[in-house]
């Protein structure tokens, strides 16, 4: 095959003002629960985070990070890696980004800069809100100053929330363990391909409950220099039953699933029954 360069064209090569970012950590997702897919990029210092988002299921792309709330409390940040997950398992796909600067000091020249930072995890609060994003000011011990680079999740302690694993330039490794207490539901599945796919790399996963149809894609690298875990995680909230559950393979073969129970973690194998 071959790649063609079309940033521009789709309208994601620029920020909202035409300028080049620095551009270091990305990740994508149907976080508003439809069809429009958000694609959010960490860039350098003094540059806010951009979130990228179609206008429907297709490009071109526009930067609606002002709009929806990662505008002034992103500017300062240098970002390197940046996830959506559903850090309290509400059905709502939230933000995080780690943050850390190249200039061990770097204060010394700016003093509005600083070589540690802290990550900054953004609630997804729906569209009932001004902003969709709301910067989380109660963080726990991410509000921790770390050197960040790269950032990634799995569910450490099998009880169904997702935990950080953070790394940083010249120090430590952080893993920050989710203790979410909101007593929302959830369902997380893993997948099991066929001949060269096992994995399932590239599928699609649409579930719906209580009204409300999530989409999912098994894209394991993200954020940057990173790898999620493998089994994928849906937030259900309140919900107490799944209604519809279907997987899109990378072949492009659509397999219906028959809803299972939830809170617990389940095997879907291609074409199994």
């Amino acid at each position: 095959g071959s790649f063609e360069e079309i940033g521009a064209l789709e309208g994601i090569a620029f920020d909202r003002d035409g300028k080049a970012t620095g551009a270091m950590g990305i990740d994508s997702a149907y976080f508003r629960n439809n069809l429009e897919l958000g694609i959010g990029i960490g860039n350098f210092a003094n540059e806010m985070t951009s979130l990228f988002v179609t206008a429907g299921e297709q490009p071109p792309f526009a930067d609606e990070a002002v709009l929806l709330g990662l505008g002034p409390d992103t500017r300062l940040a240098l970002t390197f890696g940046l996830l959506f997950f559903d850090a309290d398992l509400d059905g709502r796909l939230d933000l995080i980004q780690v943050n850390g600067h190249l200039e061990h000091e770097i204060n010394k020249v700016q003093p509005s800069q600083h070589y540690a930072q802290p990550a900054q995890l953004f609630w997804n609060c729906g569209e009932s809100c001004r902003t969709a994003f709301r910067l989380v000011t109660d963080a726990g011990d991410l509000a921790q100053p770390m050197v960040a680079r790269g950032a990634a999740y799995a569910d450490i302690d099998a009880d169904g929330d997702l935990d950080l694993v953070v790394t940083q330039n010249g120090r430590a490794a952080k893993l920050f363990r989710n203790d979410q207490q909101g007593g929302n539901h959830w369902l997380r599945l893993r997948l099991i391909g066929d001949r060269g796919n096992r994995d399932a790399i590239g599928a699609g996963i649409e579930l719906s409950a209580g009204g409300v149809t999530q989409y999912r894609s098994l894209i394991p690298a993200r954020s940057y220099l990173s790898q999620v875990e493998l089994p994928v995680t849906f937030g259900l909230g309140q919900r107490t039953g799944v209604d519809k559950l279907s997987v899109v393979w990378p072949d492009g073969t659509r397999q219906q699933i028959r809803p299972p129970g939830i809170d617990r973690l389940i095997t879907v194998v291609k074409g199994a029954p």
